[in-house]
């Protein structure tokens, strides 16, 4: 059965709800205007919640803390174009 997937603005209000449902990092993908994972763009990125780190070497990827001033700075509009999105399995939100 596929996973399906929304997808919401970070806001400072969407991510004081990630911390709250007890997520502790963020997975960050690259995105693209034909709505792909990527690793190109870099004004625009999909946050994937996850609640821990991955043991397996092969599941390293780039993942950032939930209370990374990164995360709060891209929470807060800016003038420097980045826009960052949360990727949230329907099944779980």
């Amino acid at each position: 059965m596929a996973r399906k997937h929304s997808r919401i603005k970070l806001t400072d209000k969407s991510l004081q709800e990630l911390k709250d449902k007890g997520f502790l990092y963020v997975l960050i993908k690259g995105y693209t205007p034909a709505q792909r994972n990527d690793r190109i763009e870099l004004n625009q990125f999909i946050l994937v919640p996850v609640r821990a780190l991955p043991d397996a070497p092969g599941e390293k990827e780039i993942f950032a803390p939930i209370d990374s001033e990164v995360l709060t700075f891209w929470a807060n509009p800016s003038e420097d174009g980045i826009e960052a999105y949360i990727e949230l399995s329907l099944e779980s939100a």
